[in-house]
């Protein structure tokens, strides 16, 4: 593993990184009925969001299926939301195709207004502090800052390594302050090494585990999801699947004798298909791991499956809890 690679990856569980995560839609909801129109189509609870605070939802099917999982931030007069990458287009004309005729709700880009920075790593908080920006952010929540005469949105994200921040500054300056992160002390971060890190920590991603194959529930995002909440498309099949207790399959981790040779793949155990293996990568703490769709009855830890008919071993997520480490 290349010196740039390890440098980022130790950073990430030592120190602090950044990465431009600008690739990552963006979208303004605004008006009356923000709120409600994405209530009625994903799974959380939206309605009772105050400003500064926020959640995950996923957008879903009729039949429960997943189209995309969201970060979704209230703001005074606005929601802003956040899709998978390269995914804001569909997004905003999926939202849009829902508007009902007395909804008074305006759909908009804003990437090209706003730019998008991750910020992760133990240390994160003390990067924040040295750019002047807000540190004290409860997950999930979101507050204005100031650098250098720039509003930024701060907003408090899934940890990596520890902690982890969203920075919405104007899409002018996003280069900048990605610059002012590094020379505060933060490990710049590749896409490469970001995603071994993610496949660790067990996240889904879009295009990959958030995919219209599976359902919010077998992609473990329970806290995506209210029980509590009225009607939703999709609310029919995701409910009986909680209430049955009848999951068909689980995300789970696998340890890989080597790299898998395409993605996806199938899992096989009992000489038959049981799952997919839909991430794959080469950690340096673990040897080559992936997070794969398994059968419930296959999806029980330290169980023996196949892929590429070489054996793998299932193990719960995240990595950082259950791995060995892999001997290098």
């Amino acid at each position: 593993m290349n010196e740039a690679v390890m440098s980022g990856y130790e950073a990430v569980y030592a120190g602090a990184v950044a990465i431009d995560e600008s690739d990552r839609g963006r979208l303004w909801m605004r008006g009356r009925d923000r709120a409600s129109l994405l209530h009625r189509l994903s799974t959380n609870h939206i309605e009772r969001l105050q400003a500064g605070q926020g959640t995950l939802t996923v957008l879903t099917t009729p039949i429960g299926r997943m189209i995309d999982l969201l970060r979704v931030y209230a703001l005074p007069d606005a929601l802003l939301l956040e899709t998978g990458p390269s995914h804001g287009g569909p997004i905003l004309r999926h939202l849009r195709k829902n508007i009902f005729f007395n909804d008074q709700v305006t759909v908009a880009d804003a990437g090209a207004e706003l730019g998008q920075i991750g910020l992760y790593g133990p240390q994160a908080g003390q990067i924040m502090q040295a750019l002047g920006l807000p540190v004290e952010v409860p997950r999930y929540g979101i507050a204005n800052g100031e650098w250098s005469d720039a509003q930024v949105l701060v907003a408090r994200c899934e940890p990596l390594g520890g902690d982890g921040y969203t920075l919405y500054p104007p899409a002018t300056h996003t280069a900048a302050l990605l610059a002012a992160c590094q020379a505060a002390g933060a490990t710049i971060l590749d896409a490469d090494t970001f995603e071994i890190v993610r496949v660790e920590h067990g996240y889904p991603r879009f295009g990959r585990e958030i995919t219209l194959d599976y359902i919010p529930l077998e992609a473990d995002l329970w806290r995506a999801v209210s029980f509590q909440k009225g009607c939703y498309v999709g609310q029919e099949i995701i409910a009986r699947m909680e209430s049955r207790g009848r999951i068909a399959k689980q995300l789970r981790g696998l340890r890989l004798p080597a790299a898998p040779q395409s993605l996806p793949a199938k899992v096989v155990a009992d000489g038959k298909e049981i799952g997919d293996l839909t991430s794959a990568v080469c950690s340096p703490r673990y040897g080559w791991i992936g997070l794969a769709y398994l059968r419930s009855a296959y999806a029980e830890p330290d169980v023996t499956v196949f892929v590429d008919d070489q054996p793998a071993i299932v193990c719960r997520l995240p990595f950082t809890a259950t791995a060995q480490v892999h001997d290098q």
